[in-house]
């Protein structure tokens, strides 16, 4: 939902429980354009864990990078796309078998 700045203020504490209640999103526009939002507090969770993992992820590749060239640092090669596939067929495995 779009909402101006100026009868949002109007109107803050329903907006804030729409938000909050619905989870509505509300984006605050001044003369049209887009300036803000208004977000529940799930979805900003949301967002951290997301970047958090992304954050996790990254420092993941970063690691297979460093190993990568001290292998190739000592003339070893592999290849990765068949080791993370029998990881990943492993790993999908136990978790069936577990539940």
């Amino acid at each position: 939902m779009k909402v101006n700045i100026r009868k949002a203020r109007e109107k803050f504490s329903e907006i804030i429980n729409t938000v909050a209640v619905k989870g509505e999103r509300i984006i605050l526009t001044s003369k049209n354009i887009p300036k803000a939002a208004i977000v529940s507090l799930r979805d900003i969770e949301t967002l951290e864990d997301k970047d958090i993992k992304k954050a996790r992820r990254l420092f993941h590749l970063e690691q297979m990078r460093k190993i990568r060239e001290k292998l190739a640092q000592k003339s070893v090669t592999s290849d990765s796309t068949s080791t993370l596939r029998k990881i990943r067929s492993e790993r999908i495995e136990k978790l069936s078998n577990s539940h």
